[in-house]
């Protein structure tokens, strides 16, 4: 009798919590590119003086916010939190999928977003709205986006250095995980061979 039936809602479960891991670290990123969607197509356009605003809230104060927040994010992925996220994400996969093809590509696909985009990602979200009066670079200075003030948006340009070692850290939570799951396996076989001591 098969078992599928009752562990098939589980799985999906499991893929539904590893789509969350890897989409709420870039929410602020996805928030920005929205929001400037909706700004355009509000009749705002990110080069004008006058503030931007949408039912009473000025865009340039939420894009700067976003902004903030997507730069802490990458920030602290690359000190240690994206080792934690990747483990978080292997050891979903291992529940949400039985095949090692399966796996071994998830877990592949999630060592290569967390590898990067933390750090790419600000940039490719703040981009579309660079103009005359804010271009982003690492010296700074005013950035006037929708008429408002969004100078954090210079923090993203200095993010893609940190792909450096961001890369490093992805690959070796992999290795290490791939190794630890490797001496668990080992052993597991090890005991199963073993013969059964008689009383």
């Amino acid at each position: 009798m098969s078992i599928e039936p009752a562990t098939e809602p589980r799985r999906h479960r499991w893929r539904l919590a590893l789509l969350a891991l890897v989409i709420l670290p870039f929410f602020p990123d996805l928030a920005i590119t929205a929001v400037g969607a909706l700004a355009k197509g509000n009749g705002c356009v990110p080069d004008q003086k006058e503030i931007c605003r949408i039912a009473g809230v000025n865009v340039s104060d939420v894009l700067s916010g976003l902004v903030t927040v997507t730069v802490l994010i990458g920030t602290v992925f690359v000190l240690g939190l994206a080792a934690v996220w990747l483990v978080a994400c292997y050891w979903v996969i291992g529940r949400g999928w039985v095949g090692p093809a399966a796996r071994f590509c998830f877990a592949l696909s999630a060592t290569a977003i967390f590898a990067l985009l933390p750090y790419l990602a600000p940039v490719i979200a703040v981009a579309p709205l660079a103009n005359a009066n804010c271009r982003p670079n690492e010296g700074g200075g005013s950035c006037l986006i929708f008429g408002g003030d969004v100078s954090t948006a210079h923090h993203t340009v200095i993010l893609p250095w940190l792909v450096l070692p961001g890369v490093p850290i992805a690959l070796a939570t992999a290795a290490v995980y791939a190794i630890v799951l490797a001496i668990i396996k080992y052993r597991r076989a090890r005991e199963s061979r073993q013969p059964v001591q008689s009383s």
